[in-house]
């Protein structure tokens, strides 16, 4: 690899969100909206109380929270996760390099956001890690309007879902499935998983990807994780 191309892949800090900064963000679009934290709530079917906590940095909010709160507001998901960048939007693509996706940590999940300079996406694309551990409350399926795509990258996930069906996969394996069904995201190895994740709504506005997958090294970790 040239010296040109070491300096733009080379290490350096990784971009990160704290609960504190994405309940600031959450506000500041919502006020701009000019909606109120109740009408948000009856919107994005987002608990008042959760939306509260969020706002003041008490509580992390899971992806499809995220998403429902993003769309409730007309907002591409990643306007909740952007920070300025030295790429930024060249013509007609993003390119990110290493250590430059915005790390969120929530729960037994970690993001990394990527392409956040691009607007309206129609995929969101991210990479991300599942931990070892349960749901914090097992009957609390994530489920989000549209189709998922999951690649494998290391480890061993096993995809639950609410209908009782299971199935688990190891590296390089994949699945493809209707994201409306209710879904945990679940570690079956010793280390955590690391996973390669495509969303895309219904809706046609706001999907996900975790896309772009990079070696995860402890460099990519949220200091907050």
């Amino acid at each position: 690899m040239s010296s040109t191309a070491e300096q733009q892949r080379g290490p350096g800090p990784v971009p990160t969100l704290t609960k504190v900064e994405l309940g600031e963000k959450i506000r500041a679009a919502r006020k701009a909206s000019g909606v109120t934290l109740l009408q948000l709530a009856e919107r994005s079917g987002v608990s008042l109380a959760s939306l509260s906590k969020a706002e003041r940095g008490l509580i992390a909010l899971s992806y499809e929270k995220f998403l429902a709160v993003s769309q409730a507001l007309q907002l591409d998901l990643t306007d909740l996760f952007h920070k300025p960048s030295s790429s930024g939007l060249q013509g007609r693509m993003v390119v990110d390099r290493v250590n430059e996706a915005v790390i969120y940590k929530a729960n037994r999940y970690l993001y990394g956001m990527l392409a956040t300079e691009w607007p309206q996406k129609k995929m969101t694309p991210m990479y991300g890690k599942v931990e070892p551990g349960k749901p914090a409350n097992a009957a609390d399926f994530s489920k989000h309007a549209g189709e998922e795509f999951i690649f494998v990258i290391s480890g061993t996930l096993t995809m639950q879902f609410e209908n009782g069906e299971s199935r688990t996969l190891h590296a390089h394996d994949s699945i493809y499935f209707d994201s409306g069904l209710g879904h945990h995201y679940l570690c079956a190895s010793e280390e955590a998983v690391e996973i390669l994740v495509v969303c895309v709504n219904d809706s046609g506005d706001t999907g996900t990807t975790l896309a772009e997958t990079r070696p995860w090294t402890l460099s990519n970790k949220s200091p907050h994780s």
